[in-house]
């Protein structure tokens, strides 16, 4: 061994402790930063459950305080008691269920076609579906509007639900899924005499389980706190949504926050569940992503 053997092992040694130290703190850095992130996202959730609970000089007082001096249920019996909202909270869970996986229903098939097959218009067929991304739905609306009245559907579920089933969103996030599956995994299929349906419907759609569940829980997502189209479309009160059903807890002149807070709580209820029902789905189309030809 020569002299500068050593030498050299101690640089090694300095530089590797040089580097895990600063990965540490990157590390710490990263944690803090999204240490702020959590608190910053939880803490309207915080006060919109703990106001819930509170009374309407709680609600008011200032400085604002974080705990109910007692708690109670009073403003969930105001709730109910005020406006329909068992009524309102099923219309708001079958609509937005029933869309979501009529969206996925017509959206799958599309995309797959985009991805894997090849026919006349195809690029001018995907490129309007990314044109209806770029175009804002507000401009939509009236035409929309005009074609459910001619129709009659005007003050029918029909109204709301059939506008919502195709969704240029979902085709393109599907698209974008299929077309990083390997080929060969269908190719497998058409060689024993299936055809792209046969494909699509055992080999595809298994593995982009994620996928779904993901387009399935941002479409279901979106449509439950949908506003303007069911506020337009929904007149009679036994139709009403959730969403448009809060909105008559507060007049011209006032607002009973804690009642509102109870109704906002109990109506993120669906989201939470809904994101259990799919987080299995979306965990291990985490793990598979790595899946590609």
């Amino acid at each position: 061994m020569t002299r500068s053997e050593p030498l050299r092992a101690e640089v090694l040694t300095r530089r590797d402790v040089s580097l895990k130290a600063r990965a540490r703190g990157s590390q710490a850095a990263l944690l803090g930063l999204l240490t702020l992130g959590a608190i910053a996202i939880l803490l309207p959730f915080a006060w919109m459950i703990l106001t819930a609970f509170k009374t309407p000089a709680e609600a008011y007082t200032w400085p604002p305080v974080w705990l109910p001096a007692k708690w109670s249920l009073a403003n969930f019996r105001q709730l109910f008691d005020t406006i329909p909202f068992a009524k309102m909270f099923f219309n708001s869970v079958w609509t937005s269920v029933l869309i979501a996986s009529l969206n996925i229903l017509s959206a799958a098939p599309a995309a797959y076609a985009f991805a894997r097959l090849r026919f006349p218009g195809q690029g001018l067929w995907f490129g309007s579906h990314l044109l209806s991304l770029m175009i804002p739905w507000q401009v939509t609306i009236i035409p929309v509007f005009l074609l459910i009245r001619s129709l009659g559907w005007y003050d029918s579920f029909t109204a709301l639900i059939v506008p919502s089933i195709a969704s240029g969103f979902t085709v393109f996030l599907l698209f974008q899924f299929f077309r990083s599956l390997p080929r060969s995994l269908e190719e497998s299929v058409l060689i024993d005499g299936g055809s792209w349906f046969t494909a699509l419907r055992h080999v595809a759609l298994p593995a982009a389980k994620g996928a779904i569940a993901a387009a399935w829980l941002f479409s279901f997502l979106g449509n439950w706190q949908s506003f303007i189209w069911p506020l337009i479309v929904l007149q009679s009160s036994e139709k009403m949504l959730l969403p448009v059903g809060l909105l008559s807890l507060q007049n011209q002149y006032s607002v009973n926050i804690p009642v509102l807070m109870a109704g906002a709580t109990l109506s993120t209820l669906p989201t939470v569940i809904a994101y259990l029902f799919v987080q299995r789905y979306l965990t291990d189309a985490a793990i598979t992503s790595g899946l590609k030809g």
